[in-house]
């Protein structure tokens, strides 16, 4: 079995990102973390935070932690705002959704995409920016959520809960404004960060079944296998009920009438179905339409160059 890095190595990486003091911070505060397999597998999202502030210390690995992650290109296409003001957070919290445990956590990161330093780069060298602004935003989001999730396990390695945010994407604009981001620096997802109310960590949700989202060498379940194995882990789901509590109300659904669906038989199939089928999506898709191009995007699938350099 592999050895933990010993703390004179720790501090060496992350001083490639840290000032010296506060690298030896973090290399002591890694002698006492959890092993990256038990926090993996025993991950969940923690949605109710203690008030207690996040110290620097913690702060820092997290800083850390958000760019020592691998980066396509080595372009790092992101950039990552960390708040702790109370009412910033709170406007943040109504922005993207009215997620409390945005608003009550005691540091918020903001992952956003950001097309703007490469073609700046590009420009300041005397060649026209031609990069395809759809294929830099999937690169950027995959590059950000890396190093989110990697604040995440850095952060519940050290007795701090965090729960990813999507709901970031729904007030992009509005919270690039309040952030005072410049054109082409787009938040996307954040992550709550904090100590769990009065220390309770919830327990690991169930996933899929295995072989629905890992394959070996290609493809290997047909139709009816896929289903079968969707009806049981619904089954079971309804048994437990992981998502009563969670029900999209009936009218989110905008087909009038009354919900069809008896308590006790929503599941995980109803459950997505109702996600996914919600009338709102058709508003945030068409709000997304209007944000990212509002932020100097071109998220078009073709597109032309940028303009030529002078």
């Amino acid at each position: 079995m592999a050895e933990p890095a010993p703390a004179p190595a720790v501090a060496a990486a992350a001083a490639t990102v840290l000032e010296p003091v506060a690298a030896h911070a973090v290399a002591a505060l890694a002698e006492r973390s959890r092993d990256v397999v038990s926090t993996v597998l025993t991950h969940a999202s923690v949605r109710r935070f203690a008030v207690d502030p996040v110290p620097d210390d913690v702060v820092s690995a997290l800083e850390a932690a958000l760019v020592r992650g691998p980066t396509s290109s080595a372009l790092h296409s992101y950039t990552h705002v960390v708040v702790r003001d109370p009412e910033r957070k709170r406007r943040i919290a109504q922005l993207a959704g009215d997620q409390p445990w945005i608003d009550h956590a005691p540091l918020l990161i903001v992952g956003c995409a950001d097309l703007r330093r490469a073609r700046e780069v590009t420009r300041g060298q005397g060649y026209r920016y031609t990069a395809h602004d759809l294929r830099m935003l999937i690169s950027a989001t995959a590059d950000l959520t890396v190093g989110l999730q990697n604040a995440s396990l850095v952060a519940q390695s050290l007795g701090f809960g965090t729960v990813l945010l999507g709901g970031v994407l729904n007030g992009s604009l509005e919270i690039a404004t309040l952030l005072g981001l410049p054109p082409r620096v787009v938040p996307l997802v954040g992550l709550s960060v904090g100590r769990p109310l009065g220390d309770h960590w919830p327990a690991p949700r169930p996933r899929l079944p295995l072989p629905l989202l890992v394959h070996h060498e290609q493809w290997t379940l047909d139709a009816d296998a896929e289903r079968a194995l969707l009806e049981a882990h619904d089954a079971a789901t309804r048994e437990r009920g992981d998502f009563e509590g969670r029900r999209i109300p009936w009218p989110a659904m905008g087909l009038g009438g009354e919900d069809p669906v008896p308590v006790g038989d929503y599941g995980w199939l109803e459950h997505t179905g109702r996600k996914q089928g919600r009338a709102t999506w058709i508003a945030q898709g068409a709000k997304v339409d209007v944000d990212l191009p509002a932020q100097g995007l071109r998220v078009r699938s073709t597109g032309d160059a940028d303009e030529p350099a002078t």
